[in-house]
């Protein structure tokens, strides 16, 4: 073909694919070579760009989250901790990689009770320092994982030196990143946080001023730059995950810890482990699910739900296809599935979980015939609920008090990467609520999680999430709190067709669980993302709805018993679908403003 008439034809095509493409949402992005999807435009681009330099899915994934922990210093961070489930081409397997945050060794359960109960005292009292000592301050502190974490995929995984992967992030920091409404609005909150109690600002000073509480509120697109966090960036990729394991930033997060009322040791740093788990996997018609297991009870209460829906439907005739149903058989699904991660559910290595039989085909075939057309299953816990045959009741205080409020959702962050060579990474990282335990270790600006709330901290006293949970989970040395954290990967004759995963406490479960049934069952993703999301997570026992629902939907539901939150949210996720054509769409979920960056 001559070179003009070829020109022209090139130019024909591109204008031809945009045209179809013209009605994509610029939430979307589409990719031939690779593709990465977070919550952060600069993050995802900050990714592709290692992939297009020749890098493999898992040193974009490493340089990626050390860009997040810049860009989202809200949501996550090396203070943090997280869960990667990656599929290795190489090896043609699954991985799931736990670097979950611990609790210190000093840290005793009766102690931790009585630190609760006194702060509750002080807060029915009104008095300045009644702040949660599980959710600010060194008390709620766990021992970071998120760096032993990325270090671990660097070193089995990449391709790249970690130095070279942590460069961009280095540059993000001194150059600023862009602040947008997130930002504001999890800044805003916090800064409440101070004013409502004034003790706070003066245990959690470094935060106050890391967020300049007491100037002008930075505008959105302003530059917000991290100089204290680059310098701490800097010496990591110059020596390595011991300096901050060891000296001098493991001493100055010992430091702030115990300055903050924490008890840690630089033993706890220095005895942090990375744990390998078994992928959980699970099936939903032809389709299998990969997902991850505990100390997330994400995989479980995905897989467990699915299976009650696919149950529940093949009774059609007993629960019958009125307007309603199909979301009434769902929130019942999602119940039993609440109900089991808080009777039996924990950290893995500390109790003997029932995972097998919550994720089997038998088990949803017991609970599918409490899922009844009319009406909502019965109070879980009584006799008629299989679940405490075969295990028992476990320890749940019906009375317990509830917070009065959820927390502003911005903590944790999910994104996921995928390359030509068929690498898949799903990684979820948190830091727990907004900006944490509000502990900063200076100087090297690494914002510390308050992770210890996911805890039972106390037998029956439910966590900023609302979530009750049982002796499984009760704090103690050594221990991983349970998550609700869900990487995920979605197949169909042994190749991927979805990975998922997403951010919002117990509402990711709820949130990747809708988005993967929307694809599954044909929809387009974006389209998934924005369609409407119902979550219950059995107590508080309502239906909170990501947006107004439908006021026939809502009639439908309360005439069957369910009660409706007037609260209004979602998890935010953050997907790739893998397409017949060989090509890789991205979605960021819009409630968070992230994008997608592809490679073509």
């Amino acid at each position: 073909m001559p070179p003009l008439r070829a020109f022209v034809a090139v130019c024909l095509w591109a204008s031809l694919v945009a045209w179809l493409r013209a009605d994509e949402p610029a939430w979307t992005a589409r990719g031939m070579a690779g593709m990465v999807a977070t919550d952060s435009p600069e993050a995802s681009q900050i990714g592709a760009d290692v992939l297009k330099a020749g890098g493999n899915a898992f040193d974009a994934a490493v340089a990626t989250s050390f860009a997040l922990a810049v860009a989202r210093p809200q949501s996550t961070g090396l203070g943090g901790g997280g869960f990667l489930l990656a599929y290795v081409a190489k090896e043609k397997r699954f991985v799931a990689l736990d670097f979950r945050e611990i609790a210190p060794a000093a840290i005793r359960p009766d102690i931790y009770a009585r630190l609760i109960l006194d702060s509750e005292v002080k807060r029915n009292a009104g008095r300045p320092e009644g702040f949660s000592p599980s959710l600010f301050g060194g008390n709620a502190v766990g021992v970071p994982g998120q760096l032993a974490g990325l270090a671990e995929i660097n070193r089995r995984f990449g391709t790249r030196p970690l130095a070279e992967l942590i460069r961009p992030a280095i540059e993000l920091a001194e150059n600023g990143f862009a602040v947008d409404e997130h930002f504001l609005r999890a800044r805003q909150g916090v800064l409440n946080d101070f004013a409502k109690w004034p003790q706070l600002k003066q245990t959690c000073t470094a935060m106050y001023e890391l967020l300049g509480g007491d100037g002008a509120a930075p505008n959105s697109g302003d530059k917000f730059k991290r100089m204290d966090f680059a310098n701490g960036l800097r010496l990591i990729a110059e020596r390595g995950p011991q300096a901050f394991y060891d000296s001098p930033i493991g001493e100055a997060i010992v430091r702030a810890v115990n300055a903050a009322g924490g008890a840690m040791t630089m033993d706890d740093l220095r005895g942090y482990r990375v744990k390998e788990r078994e992928p959980l996997r699970g099936r939903y018609g032809d389709l299998e699910i990969v997902s991850m297991p505990p100390p997330s009870s994400g995989g479980v209460c995905l897989i467990e739900a699915l299976n009650i829906l696919e149950a529940a439907v093949g009774r059609r005739e007993a629960i019958g296809d009125a307007p309603g149903t199909h979301e009434h058989v769902l929130i019942e699904a999602m119940k039993h599935a609440f109900a089991d991660r808080a009777r039996h559910l924990g950290d893995p290595d500390f109790s003997r979980l029932p995972v097998a039989r919550l994720t089997s085909k038998p088990y949803a075939s017991m609970i599918a015939p409490l899922v009844r057309s009319e009406g909502t299953a019965p109070e879980y816990g009584s006799e008629s609920v299989p679940c405490d045959v075969f295990f028992g009741s476990g320890y749940i205080d019906r009375e317990a008090p509830e917070p009065a409020d959820d927390p502003n959702d911005h903590g944790t962050s999910h994104f996921c990467v995928a390359d030509r060579e068929g690498n898949i990474v799903a990684l979820t990282e948190t830091i727990n609520t907004e900006f944490g335990s509000l502990v900063v270790a200076s100087p090297y600006g690494i914002i510390l999680n308050n992770e210890l709330d996911d805890f039972a901290t106390a037998r029956g006293r439910p966590n900023a999430y609302r979530l009750v949970q049982g002796d499984a989970n009760l704090i103690g040395p050594g221990k991983r709190p349970l998550s609700s954290m869900s990487p995920t990967v979605i197949l169909r004759d042994g190749k991927p067709v979805l990975v998922l995963g997403g951010s919002g406490g117990p509402r990711i479960i709820s949130s990747v669980l809708h988005v993967a049934l929307h694809v599954m069952e044909g929809r387009p993703l974006a389209d998934a993302l924005t369609a409407l999301r119902l979550h219950h997570q059995w107590r508080p026992d309502e239906i909170v709805f990501s947006r107004e629902p439908p006021a026939e939907l809502a009639t439908e539901l309360s005439r069957r018993g369910h009660t409706l939150s007037q609260k209004r949210g979602a998890g935010t996720v953050q997907a790739i679908q893998f397409l017949a054509d060989g090509a890789m769409l991205g979605a960021s979920d819009p409630g968070k403003g992230g994008r997608p960056a592809g490679v073509p």
